[in-house]
């Protein structure tokens, strides 16, 4: 796996452990699974619209089935849904943990961990508050403290990674980074806050060659980190980087 500059880490490492539990993940039926996919926040076009098969509204006794629900960490990040696969983002035992999960059945695919001491000023939850981004064979996760992870989505191996608080030395400040990356030309873009340009954008298929830092999307600092990119045109040839 490729570390990109930066990273003062430990080796990340994949790790078939379950740790502690937190809150409670729910799965009914309302349609059939797979019909569309949600691949990242707000949806596949990052707008909050289901264009799939109408949903079931004549539900027995007057709620849907529940599928499967199974115990998880702490965190904020809402779960996506690619090809089959559920992916959660959450915290478990002082480690962030993404995980690929059968959609069908809740059973675990693979599961990818790294440490993190962030902790919440208030005590309250510590865990990551963006939910991941699939795109093509890749899963981006952006953890609270700031580090940005590429992940393969049919084996869950690591493929590189920035610790953006170490590259940029931005403040935690009230909630920590929680915008979700934005995929977009064949470049990852992260809301990092700090000093300098932000946001900040990778390849998102780096080399070792290329994997040594970002190029600048905006030239202006902002503290706001729970902000998430987002495009500003819809024409690929004329899109700008904002967040919102």
């Amino acid at each position: 796996m490729t570390t990109c500059i930066g990273e003062h880490g430990e080796p990340v490492a994949k790790r078939m452990r379950l740790a502690g539990v937190g809150v409670v993940l729910l799965l009914v039926a309302g349609t059939t699974l797979g019909a569309q996919d949600w691949p990242h926040f707000l949806g596949p076009e990052r707008d909050g619209h289901y264009s799939g098969p109408p949903l079931d509204r004549d539900w027995p006794g007057g709620a849907p089935r529940e599928l499967w629900r199974r115990p998880v960490g702490e965190g904020f990040a809402g779960p996506v849904v690619s090809g089959g696969r559920l992916l959660l983002f959450h915290r478990l035992r002082g480690r962030e943990v993404l995980e690929a999960l059968d959609a069908e059945t809740g059973d675990s695919i693979w599961r990818y961990d790294y440490p993190s001491n962030y902790r919440d000023d208030f005590g309250f939850d510590e865990g990551p508050r963006s939910a991941p981004v699939v795109a093509g064979d890749r899963v981006y996760t952006f953890g609270a403290q700031g580090q940005l992870h590429a992940v393969d989505l049919e084996t869950g191996n690591g493929v590189w990674r920035v610790d953006t608080r170490a590259r940029f030395r931005f403040r935690k400040a009230f909630f920590g980074a929680a915008g979700s990356p934005l995929v977009e030309d064949g470049r990852v873009i992260a809301n990092v806050g700090g000093a300098g340009r932000m946001p900040a954008s990778w390849p998102s298929m780096p080399t070792p060659a290329t994997c040594s830092g970002p190029w600048p999307a905006r030239k202006r600092a902002t503290r706001r980190r729970w902000r998430r990119p987002s495009t500003a045109s819809g024409t690929r040839s004329s899109s700008r980087a904002t967040t919102s």
